[in-house]
This record gives structure tokens, C-alpha cells and sequence, in this order.
């Protein structure tokens, strides 16, 4: 990666009102993605604290399934095609999409206030903060108040409760499920929010939980994280191996954990019983949205749930107690850390899933 000094004004990128900085210092160092598969280290003003700001020192970040895209998709092929994102991170506007704005695309981060222009934090403060549109690759973080959480003071590393992001939003999810005590529950993805899943769905008192992904050393750490059953997607057909588990009846509840381009919602609604309930929680890339198979999912009745992200400063919260109090232990997902210097390689760890990668820090203390 080479460092360099971003030339183009700051203001040309409204979105970026979430950038970060540091007292009398001029330029902090952020990360742009600035071709498919391309991640470089720049430099950006930083923008003034306004009232009710708070400015943080990033600590420890952890990158995100739905952070793949911005990095692993070719982004001006996409607009070439014209299958354009509709979120609004990437400008498809301009007739060449590279590079795409700074910061973009990370969201799992925890520091401590350097600056604050709030009444509810100091600085010195631990917290959580979220940024906005997943525009959080920098060293320093400014955000409005109501994107950052108080983080507890814990005997479980920063690590361990840095996860509290990504936590917080099954949180949310899970308000919206029925009880699972005592049902049988398949979770179709054995990634970080699957294996997230497990460990809550056994902490909740499901009878059996079922794993199913492709990747052998995720379905061994999906035992590890509460699994009584996993199944190898690329060896079995997982319907038949599903229907003998269950004596035919199928599961009672079915946790789409994948998203993009693999439909796996169209798989989710196979397995899950007639009457049973279906959450999805993996984002299907926008380009897939109109392939769902509903027809099948209304002749079996079934009800639907689906979750993006988290709306309520509480998940984030009661996520942060149960993994400090180690109500839930998450730290078997912790397995690379990387410092910032290496982002290019921690992107290519986690979307390449090379070396047994399930969650991959990168620490800013490094």
C-alpha cells in the first residue's frame, strides 16, 4: 500500500460529514478503496468538531460480511452494467466510480473519546461507535452523540466487546423472533453472525440447533459456539440431511445467515416446516432481490421476519453487557488481528476466508 495525500476537497463528498480528526493536527490517515480489490492508505483533512460531537480515537475494528462488496465487487463494472446499489455509498454518478469515498467500508469500532462537544462523554471514555453508511476506516472518528455508546468497563478485552456491534444487531433481530425454547432451529451459514446465532440460540434454550455451511473449519467452530448438529453443504443435500434430523417435520425456525449473491433465502424457505418461521438476516445483494422464491413460502404459511442492522441504542448495550459480564462468550470468533498499516491484507483474509479467518481485527493500538 502506498500513503499519499488525497487531493480533491473533503466537501466533494457530503456523505463524509462522519470523518474524523484530532485537535491542532492537520491530517489523519484513512483508508480508500480505489479499485476492485484495492485498498490504499490516504490522507484527509479533518473536519471541525461541531455541538454534540464526539470525536474518538479508534482502538480496535473488525470488518464486517457486509463490508465484502466495496472491496471484492467491481464496482465500475457494476455501474457499467448498470446494476447499481441503491444504499447510496457508491457514487454511480460519475462516469468513473474509482476511487470510492474514503472510509468506505468499515462499521465495527471501539476507542476512547479524544475530543468531545457533548454532554454525555468526556474524554477518555470507552465506547462504541457506528458510523454512518459504514464510512469508518480512520484513524479518528467524528460522530454525533446519538452513534456513540458507552462501552463497560470489563475484565474481557476490547476485542470481546468490540463485538458488541455486530451482536447488538441480532439483539434487535431477536425481538422479533418467537421463543426457541425447546424448538429445532436451522442456521444457514456458519460465518460470524451465524456462529453468533448459535451461541444465543443455545443460551435461549433451543432444542437443537443445525449448522450448514461449506467450509469445514467454520462448521467445526460452529459446535464450538453451540451447534448439536452441522451439515456440509457441499457434501450432503442438506434438505434430505435436514429431513432425517427432524423424522421429515423440518425446522420449526430457519436463520438465513449469508446474504449477497447466493440467494440462500430460497434454500432457508426448503428447509423450514409448513406453519414454521423464517428470519432473514443476510443481506442479498439488491441485484438478486426480485428472485425470491415467495410463491413457495406462501402455499407453506409461513411467517417471514426480516432484520437489517439495529435501530435502538439498547441492543448495542445489553449486547455489551452479556459478552463483558460473559454471559455469552463470543471470543472463539476473534481469530486474526491485524494493524492498520495492513488493511489490504486484513480484507483479503476475511473476503478470501484464508487461513481459517471468521473474524478479523484490525488494531489501531499496533
Amino acid at each position: 500500500m502506498r500513503i499519499g495525500r488525497l487531493d480533491r476537497a473533503i466537501e466533494s463528498l457530503p456523505e463524509l460529514h462522519c470523518q474524523s480528526g484530532l485537535g491542532s493536527i492537520r491530517f489523519v490517515r484513512a483508508v480508500q478503496i480505489t479499485g476492485p480489490r484495492r485498498a490504499e492508505i490516504v490522507e484527509v483533512d479533518i473536519p471541525p468538531l461541531k455541538p454534540g460531537d464526539v470525536r474518538i480515537k479508534l482502538q480496535k475494528t473488525c470488518l464486517c460480511g457486509s463490508d465484502i462488496p466495496y472491496f471484492d465487487y467491481d464496482q465500475q463494472w457494476l455501474s457499467d452494467e448498470g446494476m447499481r446499489s441503491p444504499y447510496g455509498h457508491v457514487n454511480y454518478e460519475r462516469e468513473k466510480v474509482y476511487p470510492l469515498p474514503i472510509g468506505l467500508s468499515l462499521h465495527e469500532c471501539v476507542g476512547i473519546v479524544e475530543e468531545s462537544a457533548s454532554d454525555r462523554f468526556k474524554e477518555g471514555d470507552f465506547v462504541l461507535g457506528l458510523p454512518f453508511n459504514q464510512y469508518g476506516f480512520f484513524e479518528y472518528l467524528t460522530l454525533p452523540e446519538n452513534r456513540v455508546f458507552s462501552l463497560p468497563e470489563s475484565p474481557v478485552s476490547k476485542e470481546e466487546v468490540l463485538l458488541a456491534q455486530p451482536f447488538g444487531t441480532l439483539l434487535y433481530a431477536w425481538r422479533k423472533m418467537p421463543d426457541v425454547a425447546g424448538k429445532t432451529v436451522v442456521v444457514l451459514g456458519q460465518g460470524p453472525i451465524g456462529l453468533m446465532f448459535n451461541a444465543l440460540l443455545k443460551q435461549k434454550g433451543a432444542a437443537a440447533v443445525i449448522g450448514i455451511d461449506r467450509l469445514k473449519y467454520r462448521l467445526k467452530m460452529g459446535r464450538v459456539l453451540g451447534a448439536n448438529h452441522t451439515i456440509n453443504a457441499t457434501e450432503t443435500d442438506i434438505l434430505e440431511a435436514v429431513s432425517e434430523l427432524t423424522g421429515g417435520v423440518l425446522a420449526d425456525i430457519v436463520i438465513e445467515a449469508i446474504g449477497h449473491a447466493e440467494l440462500a433465502i430460497n434454500q432457508a424457505i426448503e428447509l423450514v416446516r409448513v406453519d414454521g418461521v423464517l428470519l432473514q438476516f443476510g443481506v442479498v445483494d439488491h441485484y438478486y432481490q426480485d428472485q425470491y422464491a415467495l410463491g413457495k413460502a406462501f402455499m407453506k404459511n409461513l411467517t417471514i421476519h426480516h432484520s437489517v442492522g439495529a435501530k435502538d441504542a439498547g441492543d448495542f448495550i445489553e449486547a455489551a453487557r452479556m459478552i463483558a459480564e460473559r454471559e455469552i462468550d463470543l471470543k472463539p470468533l476473534l481469530t486474526h488481528s491485524l494493524p492498520f498499516d495492513e488493511a489490504q491484507r486484513a480484507y483479503e483474509l476475511f473476503v478470501d476466508r484464508q487461513d481459517g479467518s471468521i473474524k478479523v481485527v484490525i488494531d489501531f493500538e499496533k
